[in-house]
């Protein structure tokens, strides 16, 4: 009968387990260090990039504010003059400068668009939390429900302005807004062809149309504040995110 002997099997010790344990762990660890290192150049790339492409839009937004203030510096300056004359005396030469004044701003009215793709794609994206700095997140987010308010405000300035020309539409004749003018030689400056004459001179619309002109006029201020409110923010934030990321003036 043949007999069969076991090879000899020589047992490892302990400390060739614990060898064989720690260069083990040594190289997953080292593999997730290594990818964890990839995954951070990763994320700080696109930090960068997307910061780059935020200071391009907050310097579009700068842009349009200051055309927005300017504008409605403008128009509540205008607006102002409009009810000084209104509460005059309806004489014809009061009646021609509100005409006038009718006629360099009818609209009252500047339609902002607000250049938020960068901040809506890191938000929807998830990538916010890329943003290493909390001090910026957090000034981004501000500056967002800032602008963000001030869309949803115009809104209201603009029903406002509807209501107020509803009424306005009853006491003067748009057709009368384009003034006929000619040059006076002897006088050496324009004078109007022809005076102006209001559709009604009932006191009681007229001090409709001023309440209503009026109302706008308060949250129009108010709007022109807000607007320079966010060109403050605005710009600070800019500066932030350029020192922050090493990026130049574009």
């Amino acid at each position: 009968m043949e007999v069969h002997h076991h090879p000899n099997v020589k047992k490892k010790n302990f400390k060739e387990y614990f060898l064989e344990f720690l260069m083990i762990f040594l190289a997953v660890t080292m593999g997730f260090f290594a990818e964890s290192i990839r995954e951070n150049i990763s994320n700080s790339h696109k930090e960068s990039k997307y910061m780059e492409s935020l200071a391009a839009d907050l310097e579009s937004d700068t842009t349009q504010t200051d055309v927005a203030i300017d504008s409605w510096k403008g128009y509540n300056a205008n607006t102002d003059s409009v009810l000084l004359f209104l509460k005059k005396d309806i004489n014809q030469e009061n009646i021609n400068m509100l005409y006038r004044l009718l006629g360099n701003d009818f609209f009252h009215f500047n339609l902002f668009k607000y250049n938020n793709k960068t901040i809506e794609e890191l938000k929807s994206s998830g990538d916010f939390r890329l943003i290493k700095n909390e001090k910026i997140a957090d000034e981004i987010m501000a500056y967002d429900l800032d602008m963000k308010y001030i869309l949803l405000q115009e809104q209201d300035v603009k029903n406002l302005m509807i209501d107020s020309k509803t009424i306005e539409s009853k006491v003067f004749d748009y057709s009368q807004l384009n003034d006929k003018w000619k040059y006076n030689e002897a006088l050496k400056f324009n004078v109007k062809i022809y005076d102006h004459f209001l559709l009604t001179n009932d006191k009681q619309t007229i001090n409709e149309y001023f309440n209503k002109l009026c109302t706008f006029h308060a949250l129009a201020a108010v709007h022109e504040t807000l607007f320079e409110k966010a060109r403050v923010k605005a710009s600070q934030l800019l500066k932030n995110i350029q020192r922050e990321y090493n990026l130049t003036n574009q």
